[in-house]
């Protein structure tokens, strides 16, 4: 009898195969490219327009005005370009190792390393080694395109690799189309980049209906890895773009702004591979409630904090200079900051408190009846009294089935006072059952 995996399984050799070559070709490339990036791009630009990458005069001054040389520059650029290929090439080659029998993970890992070459190498510009071998382009471009649109696939097919709803297949065209005419026909078109954002919109329309229509419990982890890494990697990246955008041109600030936001911008985009592998690989799951746990404290706090920093500076400063008649004073700013400081404890557990009542009641109940329960037993002398405080505080928070609370006598002879042994019958959920094996009957606990 053939198994129902059998036809499923015809595509693994070939898209292992595949895998393979991609890998080769992205880190291949990439690595071939180094040498002949150093011969073109350590120039500096002398013309009235310089491109995003080119250094100006200006800039040129400003590095040696802060101590960099040119060749470091230069060859730190380079060599962040090429550890940001290797890291999503590092995570796609983990993927592919650990997981080489199933279909989504090593389509994953085809996107995961052309999306790093296209991100960066194999964007346009085309990369210098082009110039000298221009027999590359096509296969450059090609992975380019790849990297792009099945990018923009994987949110549609995560974490299961199938299309839910099932409509939103008819969208992905748009973004294969779009790189298509980018890439190789841009005058076709124009601009043609609005044809992605029906698709965008559809896979963040298709991650929120599966996560709360269809996915279990460990595909809602691995949907939070997933969104988590790359909302803060995306979000992060754009404030960053915006903010040099802004304050690098008016700062002359432009060759160690370059430096700074390159460096941020690649360690932020860094963060969704690192998610997505993590997600695929199901390792540490259930952390990433912790993260994003935290991750709302501490960004909420920051700009709380930050909001009453500045309305106390304005308000002190203001009636200083009233009384005083002087702008500025060291008096305001040590005043401020010991606001602050005051405040901090007390304003991050009152965040706390209301993101976990709002967010996480679950989690949130279960403490405080601990906490109550804690409370009784420093007091509660009554042995019947604690045994209904204990039944309470297990059925409260563990939420068994059923639960039952019986005395030991003690092992060893004499008149000591009983032991008290607790036992219940827990109803497993999916989680546990998919991560620990069928449940095998009653464990009574003591």
């Amino acid at each position: 009898m053939v198994a129902p995996s059998a036809p499923r399984n015809r595509w693994l050799l070939p898209a292992r195969a595949l895998c393979f070559v991609v890998l080769a070709l992205v880190v291949g490339i990439t690595l071939f490219d180094v040498p002949f990036e150093w011969v073109d791009n350590v120039t500096v630009c002398s013309g009235a327009t310089c491109s995003s990458n080119q250094l100006g005069p200006a800039d040129v001054a400003q590095l040696q005005q802060a101590g960099i040389s040119l060749p470091f520059f230069f060859g730190y650029q380079i060599a962040l370009v090429t550890i940001f290929v290797l890291v999503f090439s590092i995570v796609a080659s983990l993927i592919f190792w650990r997981r080489p029998n199933d279909l989504f993970a090593i389509f994953t890992a085809i996107t995961l390393a052309c999306a790093g070459f296209a991100f960066t190498v194999g964007g346009p510009p085309s990369p210098a080694i082009v110039t000298y071998y221009p027999v590359l382009l096509f296969p450059i471009q090609l992975l380019n395109v790849t990297g792009y649109f099945t990018f923009y696939l994987f949110f549609y097919l995560f974490p299961d690799g199938h299309f839910v709803p099932r409509w939103v297949r008819w969208l992905v065209p748009l973004a294969i189309i779009q790189r298509l005419l980018s890439t190789f026909r841009p005058d076709w078109l124009g601009n043609t980049s609005w044809l992605v954002y029906p698709a965008l919109l559809g896979a963040i329309l298709a991650l929120i209906y599966r996560y709360r229509r269809v996915s279990n419990t460990i595909q809602r982890q691995q949907t939070k890895w997933v969104v988590f890494g790359s909302f803060v990697g995306l979000t992060g990246a754009a404030c960053l773009i915006a903010y040099f955008a802004v304050a690098v041109p008016n700062s002359g600030q432009g060759g160690v702004g370059l430096l700074i936001g390159t460096t941020g911008w690649q360690l932020l985009i860094l963060l969704i591979p690192l998610s997505i592998g993590m997600a695929i690989l199901r390792s540490h799951l259930w952390d990433i409630d912790i993260l994003i746990r935290r991750t709302l404290i501490y960004a909420v706090l920051t700009a709380l904090l930050a909001l009453v920093y500045l309305g106390v500076v304005v308000a002190l400063q203001a009636v200083f200079t009233a009384l005083t008649g002087q702008q500025r004073s060291e008096l305001v700013t040590v005043t401020s900051t010991l606001v602050i400081a005051t405040l901090f404890l007390p304003l991050r557990s009152r965040i706390q408190s209301v993101i976990d009542r709002r967010l996480y009641r679950r989690k949130y109940d279960a403490a405080r009846t601990l906490a109550q329960f804690g409370a009784a037993l420093r007091d509660e002398l009554n042995l019947d009294d604690l045994s209904a405080h204990l039944l309470t505080a297990v059925d409260e928070t563990m939420q068994p089935e059923t639960v039952a609370l019986w005395l030991v006598k003690p092992s060893f002879g004499g008149h000591g006072v009983p032991s008290l042994a607790l036992g219940w019958w827990m109803q497993l959920d999916q989680a546990k059952t998919e991560t620990e094996g069928p449940y095998r009957g009653p464990q009574p606990v003591s």
